[in-house]
């Protein structure tokens, strides 16, 4: 098997911890609707995940759910019921230390917003060990499309067979070994530092 030279690590799940359907009744509170309303319009209609690929940024995005339910929200209210859903996972916090000092490059892989990711770096330190961050927004498309993994290795400047990938969706993980990653299935910290110290990396088990 390819050595690893390079890590990418998907964010939600991983490496911070979340709960949509907090985020559904903090919003909703906000909205003055019900949470299964705003479900309605940010899951089941898809305007979430075009939000995700960056089709819309923030104003339209509120514009659009002040269309939506015939009145006017308070943006920074309602930015914050949507951001203030994250805690960090603290057990990966030792890991990314030990792969930082042993050299190896790391590598953010996200499906996510502009207002999810900023919250997270601005009130947490364990994205301060990355060297790139490969945001769905930015480059607009999302796992499991092949061309956001192509960004990502093309990010951590080896072959795709060097990279070590970790997500909590199996479709991600399935999507990422079809680009020639090697790519584990995240379940916790422990699991994948001994996926990671079996595959050959300098960290302990």
């Amino acid at each position: 098997m390819t050595q690893i030279k390079a890590c990418l690590f998907d964010m939600g799940k991983v490496l911070v911890h979340f709960s949509h359907d907090v985020m559904l009744d903090q919003m909703a509170a906000v909205c003055g609707c019900e949470a299964a309303e705003l479900k309605m319009l940010l899951f089941d209609s898809g305007l979430l995940l075009e939000y995700e690929r960056g089709l819309h940024d923030e104003p339209q995005m509120h514009s659009n759910l002040e269309t939506a339910l015939k009145r006017q929200l308070d943006r920074i209210q309602l930015e914050d019921a949507a951001a203030r859903i994250f805690e960090p996972n603290e057990e990966m916090i030792p890991l990314l230390q030990e792969l930082r000092a042993a050299g190896i490059p790391l590598v953010l892989l996200s499906n996510t917003s502009r207002i999810h990711f900023e919250y997270i770096r601005n009130n947490f330190s364990l994205l301060e060990h990355f060297d790139h961050f490969i945001l769905s927004y930015e480059v607009q498309t999302l796992k499991p499309d092949p061309e956001i993994y192509a960004h990502a290795v093309q990010a951590a400047g080896v072959s795709a067979e060097e990279c070590f990938f970790t997500d909590d969706i199996m479709e991600n993980i399935v999507a990422a070994r079809e680009c020639g990653i090697q790519a584990h299935l995240f379940e916790d910290a422990e699991q994948i530092r001994k996926v990671l110290h079996g595959l050959g990396l300098p960290i302990s088990e």
